[in-house]
C-alpha cells in the first residue's frame, strides 16, 4: 500500500491537506518513522515523497446495541431491545422476558458502546406511593448517584430512590418557556425538581412552590436548589392534598402524575378560585381525559378552557402519557 512520507514538524498540516483534498485513506493508521510520518493514501499524488508502507487497518467501532450483540444474542429477541435512559453516567434499561436472560451480555454491550456509562441497571417495575424503580446492577460500577445536565440545569439524584425521567426534557423545557415574569408556580409532584428548576433558570417566576411525599426527593431537590442557585424554589415535604391549602393562589399548576392526577384535580379546583394547570395523564383517548377534566369541574362550577394538548410519550401498546393545558375560572 502506499503512503506520503512527511516530516513530523509538519504533520498536522499536511494532515488536514490530504484530508481535504479526500485522498487520507482514513480505514488504516497513520505510521510513525522516527522523525517522518506516513500518510495512508487511497491514490498516489504528487508534491509528496510516495513509499510503500504495510499500514494496519483501523478498527471498526460498532456503531449501535444491535450490531454489537448481533451475534451474542438471538436475532429475533433483539427486536424487542428498547432505548435505555442515560442518567449522568448511569444507563437504564427494561428488558423483555426474554431478553433477561442475556442481560450481563447485553450490560457489557453497553458501557462497550458508551465510554462515559459507568453503571448499567435493569429496570423492573415501579412500585410504591412514591414511584421508585426496582433495579437491578447488570454491568458495571455499583453506583447509583449521579449528576443529569439538562439545558444548563444540574439534577443530583439517587436512581434507586426517586422517580426520575429524561425522557420528559422537551417537555419541561415547554413549561418553562410559558412562564411568565414574577409567576407564582405550584409543582405539586415535584420530585427532585426538574420542572421546577428548569423554570427558576429559564423563566423569572417570583417564587415557585415544590410539593413532594418522597422525603429522599425533597433532600435531593434542597441539594439541587444549591447547585444551580435557584433560591426562588420553595421545598415542601407532604401530601399535596393538604399542603396547598396553606399556599397561596398560583399563576401556575403542574400536575405531573400520570398515573393519580385525577385524584388530586379535586382539591385543585376547590382550593383555588383560578390558574393555569399543565395536566399529565396516561389514557387510552386524550378525549378521554378532556372529558374527565370537565365533568370534575363542573362539580365544582369551574369553567375551563383548554389551551393546548399533546402527546408526551408511549406508555404501553395500547396507552398513552397525555399533558394537556387549560385555564379554569
Amino acid at each position: 500500500m502506499i503512503g506520503a512520507r512527511v516530516s513530523r514538524s509538519e504533520g498536522e498540516k499536511h494532515r488536514k491537506t490530504l484530508l481535504d483534498m479526500g485522498v487520507l485513506d482514513i480505514n488504516y493508521k497513520i505510521a510513525y518513522d522516527g522523525d517522518y510520518i506516513i500518510f495512508p493514501l487511497k491514490e498516489e499524488i504528487s508534491g509528496y515523497t510516495i513509499v510503500e508502507y504495510n499500514f494496519l487497518p483501523r478498527e471498526k467501532r460498532k456503531s449501535s446495541l444491535r450490531e454489537i450483540l448481533s451475534n451474542k444474542v438471538p436475532e429475533s429477541y433483539l427486536f424487542k431491545l428498547r432505548a435505555f435512559d442515560a442518567i449522568g453516567n448511569i444507563a437504564l434499561i427494561q428488558l423483555s422476558d426474554e431478553l433477561i436472560p442475556y442481560q450481563k451480555i447485553i450490560g457489557d454491550a453497553l458501557l462497550e458502546l458508551n465510554p462515559f456509562i459507568k453503571a448499567v441497571f435493569r429496570k423492573d417495575s415501579i412500585e410504591g406511593e412514591y414511584r421508585v424503580p426496582k433495579l437491578e446492577l447488570i454491568a458495571g460500577e455499583n453506583i447509583t448517584e449521579s449528576v443529569y445536565l439538562e439545558f444548563g440545569v444540574r439534577i443530583l439524584l439517587d436512581v434507586s430512590k426517586v422517580y426520575f425521567s429524561p425522557r420528559l426534557s422537551e417537555e419541561r423545557k415547554r413549561i418553562a418557556s410559558l412562564v411568565k415574569k414574577d409567576e407564582i408556580v405550584l409543582d405539586m409532584f415535584c420530585g427532585v425538581g426538574p420542572f421546577s428548576l428548569m423554570i427558576a433558570k429559564k423563566s423569572e417566576p417570583k417564587k415557585i412552590y415544590a410539593i413532594d411525599i418522597n422525603e429522599t426527593a425533597i433532600y435531593y431537590l434542597k441539594k439541587n436548589i444549591a447547585l444551580n442557585k435557584t433560591y426562588n424554589i420553595i421545598p415542601i415535604h407532604g401530601d399535596s392534598r393538604m399542603e396547598i391549602k396553606n399556599i397561596e393562589s398560583p399563576d401556575r399548576v403542574i400536575m405531573n402524575l400520570p398515573h393519580s392526577s385525577f385524584e388530586f384535580l379535586p382539591d385543585v379546583f376547590s382550593t383555588y378560585k383560578s390558574s393555569i394547570v399543565h395536566f399529565y395523564s396516561v389514557s387510552e383517548n386524550i378525549n378521554l381525559v378532556k372529558k374527565k377534566i370537565l365533568e370534575e369541574s363542573k362539580k365544582h362550577n369551574k369553567s375551563v378552557e383548554f389551551l393546548f394538548e399533546r402527546t408526551v410519550k408511549s406508555y404501553s401498546p395500547n396507552t398513552d402519557i397525555y399533558c394537556i393545558d387549560f385555564t379554569f375560572s
